[in-house]
């Protein structure tokens, strides 16, 4: 139990139960995360690092065996680098080609997923096995003095009391009650957010919604009857199907259901065997997972009100054919961790909070209206009259919307490279998650005592641009000089040294956003999910 002392920081924090006695008295933290998904979770290990102390909560005692999100790409791994999850990259399977075929198995559409060793410093794409990613996660919690578990505990009531946020809890096993008391407060919590509920928020529908019948399996036998690491969706039938090699050796079969379709028929076990016939024998597999999911295309349009904030699937939610709904709410997580840590130290107004959703929000419905897009056109594929060939898979990478951000700079609320130093170092691990300012040495050298002392004031790590992959990125990016927010994204970059001392000045003002109207306070919930 802690002494209320982080030994790491010297923090002085609200001493909190002791989550592995059965006595569960009052919990004060600095923020409460309900729902321990991959965003909830990636958010409380980032909120870890920033020194803050967490209430994590979820209605499940166990981190859930079977998985539902299988791909990240070089971004998301980027941000699992950060969360300390490298590791992990070992059990991650590479993606191939994806082809689109019609009912004639004619191809329309083949490309290529595997771009290779990109800037981010890794693999353009994997698919990973979700059920290890959380156990990883949940057990970073479990060790943190600074947080306390709730897990298996549901929240019934929220009430924003404009100075703090109460939660009130209960224990499913033995309806044990608990309170917290959170400056702030994330509902992560799906898709059916009752913070979302509990915040009146109205949301956005991109009119993308299907259902799908899900079966993954493990085969038994040593036979490859899915060949390599290729995927592909046969459209225009009355039920597209799609199949994709997730995690090695795991395989998932998705079949989409027709508005008249009805799930339970869907979900009986002959039809998994009947799904997977032309590959595999019952007796030949192991299924991990068999169930109708509902993919939805939401999109909240409020994301914080008070100390309320939403994150993940409770913000955003689209179809899986981009396979960008879990590396959106990681990338939520990156966002949001930083200014809460901003926010909570005093180091910056919780206006700073309200430039969460402009930047994100405009972000993130560039993912949700292609994949909305592509999921409506599955039942109408028409072949062309010859062989397409296959091509190289574009890269999506969105501006993020206004915020902090050097508003007058072309490169600003872009995707920063990550170039090894030339000792090998990737530079996220020379950085850390804080601000960045990576320079030429005469940039450097220009910088005025007084930029000096504002950077030790933001605590940004100044990395010197060596000769090697550094130096290239600013060159690239025809700077002397790049401020890299924690998230990774560009705050702005200065083309000479004379521009740096302005930057950062710039930095320090956009980090002390002027006050805007809060929403007033969410009163008490009554019980409920």
């Amino acid at each position: 139990m802690s002494d209320g002392t982080d030994t790491q920081t010297g923090t002085r924090t609200d001493t909190h139960a002791d989550t592995r006695t059965d006595t569960r008295t009052d919990t004060r933290v600095d923020i409460a995360v309900i729902g321990c998904g991959t965003t909830g979770l990636a958010l409380a290990r980032l909120l870890e690092l920033e020194g803050l102390t967490v209430a994590v909560v979820d209605r499940a005692r166990m981190p859930m065996a079977r998985p539902r999100a299988t791909h990240l790409d070089d971004e998301t791994m980027r941000a699992f680098q950060t969360l300390g999850l490298q590791d992990l990259a070992e059990s991650f399977s590479l993606v191939g080609t994806y082809r689109y075929y019609d009912a004639k198995w004619r191809t329309i559409m083949a490309m290529d997923m595997n771009r290779g060793l990109t800037e981010q410093g890794w693999q353009s794409d994997y698919m990973f096995h979700q059920p290890d990613f959380e156990a990883v996660l949940r057990g970073h919690a479990q060790t943190y003095a600074g947080a306390t578990t709730f897990f298996g505990w549901e929240v019934t009531g929220i009430e924003d009391t404009g100075d703090e946020v109460v939660l009130t809890t209960r224990e499913l096993a033995t309806d044990r009650p608990s309170r917290i008391t959170a400056s702030f407060v994330v509902g992560a919590d799906g898709a059916n957010s009752f913070v979302r509920e509990r915040m009146g928020c109205t949301q956005t529908d991109h009119h993308a919604t299907h259902r799908s019948l899900i079966v993954d399996i493990v085969p038994l036998v040593a036979e490859e009857r899915v060949p390599g690491r290729d995927s592909w969706i046969q459209g225009a039938i009355r039920n597209p199907l799609t199949v994709i090699p997730i995690a090695a050796p795991r395989v998932r079969f998705e079949l989409m259901l027709r508005p008249d379709d009805d799930s339970a028929e869907f979900e009986r076990s002959e039809k998994a065997y009947e799904v997977i016939a032309p590959w595999y024998a019952p007796h030949e597999y192991r299924v991990l997972r068999c169930d109708v999911y509902e993919w939805r295309s939401l999109t909240a349009d409020r994301w914080r009100a008070g100390r309320l904030l939403l994150a993940g699937d409770s913000a955003h939610t689209m179809p899986p054919h981009l396979g960008q709904g879990m590396c959106s709410g990681i990338r939520d997580a990156t966002n949001l961790a930083w200014k809460l840590g901003r926010v909570v130290r005093g180091d910056s107004p919780a206006s700073l909070l309200d430039t969460y959703q402009s930047e994100r929000r405009p972000h993130v419905l560039v993912f949700t209206t292609l994949a909305a897009e592509l999921a409506n056109g599955v039942e109408a594929l028409e072949a062309p009259d010859e062989e397409p060939e296959v091509f190289q898979a574009p890269v999506l990478r969105p501006v993020l919307g206004p915020g902090v951000r050097d508003e007058a700079e072309g490169a600003a609320g872009t995707l920063s490279a990550q170039p090894r130093t030339p000792a090998g170092e990737l530079l996220d691990d020379v950085v850390g998650y804080r601000f960045a300012l990576v320079a030429t040495p005469d940039a450097l050298a220009a910088t005025s005592p007084a930029t000096s002392q504002l950077l030790a004031a933001l605590d940004v790590r100044t990395v010197e641009a060596a000769p090697g992959a550094v130096a290239d990125w600013l060159t690239g990016l025809g700077a002397a000089a790049a401020l890299v927010r924690p998230d990774r994204y560009l705050f702005g970059a200065a083309e000479d040294p004379a521009d740096l001392d302005a930057l950062v000045a710039r930095l320090a003002a956009a980090l002390a956003p002027a006050p805007v109207d809060a929403p007033a306070p969410v009163g008490v919930a009554g019980a409920g999910g």
